[in-house]
């Protein structure tokens, strides 16, 4: 690996500088160190796919005449799980453009293998935890079939799966606060809805959806359990394993990265700060990594450099933006790994919220091609392949 230029930075000049500075400044801390390449690499990683988040506008509705109604975030408003017109329209999308090997663009969908089983987990007692397979929810919430979707952007390489979580819920602490009777939570229960952030029993997080984070030896043990399963559950689903890993809210435990590689994860991709559960001690801290860097094990990572979430802010200029950021990827020879999650890309909440989000990332992938000759269009486990 070679080694990169080094930033400096006078931490004394920090309060002076505006946000246009701030933001070039950790742009170039970011993609300064790392694997270096000659060619102009580009990666969509997109999280959350197959996860049911918000179940419907009735939820929703019904949510924000509730105790926690304050409570639901712009996220709650818009994220839902895909329908078969989001996937179809995501897939042609990305098969109308082709990089300069003739290659579709491809997306890297971190999926969520199962959604929770409301009826039996109450029926349980909250006792047990029960899942649904991400495939049956299709037919559950919509009465869809979107298998063939699935098989179809694979084989064409317009999607490349890989493992983001069995499910995007951490359902040790889930299911200690319903059985505790938690009222806010089992409000959000009864709507099918997990996502809630308001308070919970543990003093270290005020939702469910790092599923994760071990803040003890007892939840740690239930963690490790749940991944080695979900990434069965991946390989059983696609007849591949998955080589990379993202953690739900960037948040794990550095103990779980010996049982990823173990079951075949050779990659993990993370954001520019991620969370690190210390479960013997009960705290947290910030891990920060580079591109091409590897653990003890040889385990690699790579770092999302561009954010392109227009959800998040509609008057924003978010092709520019991420141009910005790509710009300075290629500057510094590093691949421009981009984040944008499923959000985006989904209608059930709002089909304007879609449609918008999908025009930006069409002008978003015009700007690179005619920006950048000889652009390379890669998965997340393509690019691990390199380091």
């Amino acid at each position: 690996m070679a080694k990169g230029r080094v930033l400096f930075v006078n931490q004394e000049m920090l309060p002076y500088l505006d946000g246009s500075e701030l933001s070039k400044i950790s742009r170039n801390i970011t993609n300064a160190r790392g694997w270096r390449t000659n060619r102009k690499i580009v990666v969509i990683e997109s999280d959350d796919w197959g996860s049911i988040r918000m179940p419907s506008k009735d939820a929703y509705s019904k949510l924000q005449k509730s105790k926690i109604g304050k409570s639901l975030s712009l996220f709650d408003s818009l994220d839902s799980l895909e329908r078969r017109e989001d996937f179809q329209n995501m897939l042609e999308l990305a098969n109308e453009f082709k990089d300069y090997k003739g290659n579709p663009l491809i997306i890297t969908l971190n999926t969520v293998m199962q959604n929770p089983d409301f009826k039996k987990i109450e029926d349980s007692g909250f006792n047990q935890f029960y899942g649904v397979s991400f495939l049956k929810s299709y037919q559950e919430y919509y009465g869809e079939d979107l298998k063939d979707l699935w098989s179809k952007g694979m084989k064409e390489r317009l999607i490349q799966p890989q493992f983001h979580a069995r499910e995007h819920l951490n359902e040790f602490l889930w299911l200690k606060d319903l059985k505790e009777g938690n009222k806010e939570t089992r409000i959000a229960f009864d709507r099918h809805f997990y996502g809630l952030k308001t308070k919970t029993s543990s003093e270290l997080r005020q939702h469910y959806l790092a599923a994760y984070f071990a803040e003890t030896e007892e939840e740690f043990v239930n963690v490790k359990a749940n991944t080695i399963d979900g990434l069965n559950m991946f390989e059983d689903v696609f007849g591949f394993s998955s080589k990379s890993f993202i953690a739900c809210n960037y948040i794990w435990p550095m103990e779980l990265e010996s049982e990823l590689i173990e079951n075949g994860v050779k990659g993990i991709q993370s954001q520019r700060g991620n969370t690190n559960t210390d479960f013997k001690n009960g705290s947290t801290s910030i891990k920060r990594f580079y591109t091409g860097q590897k653990n003890s094990s040889g385990q690699l990572y790579s770092v999302r450099n561009v954010t392109f979430e227009p959800y998040s802010d509609p008057d924003k200029d978010w092709v520019a933006s991420a141009m910005k950021e790509i710009n300075n990827a290629f500057f510094w020879k590093t691949p421009a790994i981009i984040s944008m999650h499923r959000i985006n890309f989904v209608s059930e909440m709002s089909v304007e919220n879609r449609d918008e989000n999908l025009v930006l990332l069409k002008n978003l992938i015009k700007t690179i091609l005619e920006k950048h000759a000889q652009v390379e269009f890669m998965s997340s486990d393509e690019l691990f392949n390199l380091f």
